[in-house]
Order: C-alpha cells, then sequence, then structure tokens
C-alpha cells in the first residue's frame, strides 16, 4: 500500500526493503518544511535511525540514506538543533551523516555548531561537531574559528584531531583575499604547535592542514618557510636526522613538501627520494 501518512512513512523506514524505505524517506522529503514542530522532531529521528546501518552489511541501503541526508538538509534550520541532540550518544556511523547532514545545510547551521563545540562536554560529539564544520563549504565558515583553534587545545585527542583537520577544511573553503593576516596567522601558529601533539594522529592532521594552508596561498613567505622547516625535520633531512616516528605524519609531510616545491619554497636535498 502506498505512503500517505508521515505515520506510514515513518512506519515504512522500519521496514527491511529498500524500495519501501526509499518510499519512507521521499515521502517524508516532500513534507518535512510543512510539519509541525513535534512532527518533524519525530520525522527526523525516525530519518537519523536509517544513519545507524552499516552499509558493509547492506550494501544496497547506502542510497537510502543519501536519500536521508537530503530529506533532512532540505529542511534547513529548523532541523539543526534536533539533528545536534541525536549527537549525543550517537555512534560513529551515525555521526559520520549527522556531520554530512550539518554539513549540507552549511551556513545555517553554523551558529548552532559553535555553540555546541563551546559548550558540549563530550568530547565525542565535540569532535564529530569539528567534523561538520569541516564539511561546510562556505566562506563564512571562517566566523567559527575561535572554537575550532581553541580546540586543538582540548585534552581529548580526538577533538583535537578533528579540530587540525577543520583547519585545513576552513582553508580550502575561504579565499586568501577573505581571510585576515591575523587569522591566518592564528592559525598557522596553532597548527605549528600540534606539530609536537604526543598523539601521532593529530600531528598528521596538522601537517596535512599546513600544506593546504601553502597550496591556498594563506601563508607568507616567512611562514611557508618555517612549514618548510617543519616538513624537512619530520621527514629528517635536516641538520638534527631526527624523524618522526610515525609513518603517518611524515606521509602527511611528503604531501606538503610538494605544495612547498610547487611555490618554490623548498628545494628537495639531493639524493632524496
Amino acid at each position: 500500500m502506498p505512503v500517505s501518512t508521515v505515520t506510514a512513512a515513518v512506519e515504512a523506514l522500519r521496514g527491511a526493503r529498500a524500495d519501501e524505505i526509499d518510499e519512507g524517506v521521499r515521502f517524508l522529503h516532500e513534507r518535512l518544511p510543512g510539519l509541525s514542530e513535534a512532527e518533524l522532531r519525530t520525522a527526523t529521528e525516525a530519518l537519523c535511525t536509517l544513519f545507524y546501518v552499516d552499509t558493509h552489511d547492506r550494501p544496497d541501503l547506502q542510497p537510502s540514506l543519501e536519500l536521508a541526508v537530503g530529506a533532512l538538509a532540505s529542511v534547513g534550520p529548523r532541523v539543526v538543533s534536533h539533528l545536534l541532540e541525536l549527537m549525543k550518544g550517537s555512534d560513529m556511523k551515525s555521526h559520520f551523516y549527522l556531520a554530512r547532514t550539518l554539513g549540507v545545510i552549511g551556513r545555517p547551521a553554523l551558529a548552532a555548531l559553535r555553540r555546541f563545540i563551546a559548550t558540549e562536554d563530550d568530547p565525542y560529539s565535540r569532535s564529530f561537531a569539528l567534523f561538520a564544520v569541516g564539511k561546510i563549504r562556505d566562506p563564512e565558515v571562517r566566523e567559527a574559528l575561535p572554537e575550532v583553534v581553541g580546540s586543538l587545545m582540548h585534552p581529548d585527542r580526538e577533538v583535537r584531531d578533528s579540530a587540525a583537520r577543520a583547519l585545513g577544511k576552513i582553508a580550502e573553503s575561504v579565499p586568501a583575499d577573505l581571510l585576515s593576516e591575523r587569522h591566518r596567522t592564528e592559525i598557522f601558529e596553532a597548527l605549528l604547535r600540534a606539530l609536537s601533539d604526543r598523539h601521532s594522529a593529530v600531528r598528521a592532521k596538522a601537517v596535512r592542514s599546513l600544506g593546504k594552508m601553502v597550496r591556498a596561498g594563506h601563508l607568507t613567505p616567512e611562514h611557508e618557510e618555517r612549514v618548510g622547516g617543519a616538513v624537512l625535520r619530520i621527514l629528517g633531512r635536516d641538520e638534527a636526522y631526527e624523524w618522526d616516528r610515525a609513518y603517518i605524519v611524515r606521509r602527511e609531510a611528503e604531501e606538503a613538501l610538494l605544495h612547498l616545491e610547487a611555490r618554490g619554497r623548498v628545494a628537495r636535498p639531493a639524493g632524496a627520494r
């Protein structure tokens, strides 16, 4: 029987067949903007249950999840608070899709994400809110810099990891002429400090994001020279010959070195691979 009510659509999302689920998602997509707050909360919670699906076990439901992202994002600001609330206590699979949805909503989600990052006690949820900020492909994302830079000093490594990643994404999303010299310097110094983080994943994200700043033209020649020195040190190609022991950090440093060389900032030592 075709879906004809919100209740029936929510019930369809509990089904096992992809076509049945998709029919429920499409019905809700058409009606979400006109729902009352109570109905919107119910429909949002039902759609977000799809984000718990393990698509390795159910690859046939991958398109259904994409439909759900589109349906929720189409509502815009009204659904943001519900999505952030659902982040609390969620698992990793769900977090990725919640963050992606907030990223698709974009600028209208930014203020709520900033508040969430600044006030949320749960590091796991906070790290995925930072991940969502990195998904916003809009120059206005620079408004979140205070929260993102501040998160690089958080005691939880996942928060620092997500913050280091998000800074690189912001550098990609904001043209150099729209980011003040003060902000560019602030990001640069924060990422340079993160190269000394005790956790290799954070160091790797930091050097990756510095490479993105180089590629996007955000750094002064002096800053690029300092990045070059740091990269060569990580790779053990400076006078000290003491490389970073984590392969993932060295791999990201190699990528950053390519961006520096493309701008003529660093000459690869003779005999280097």
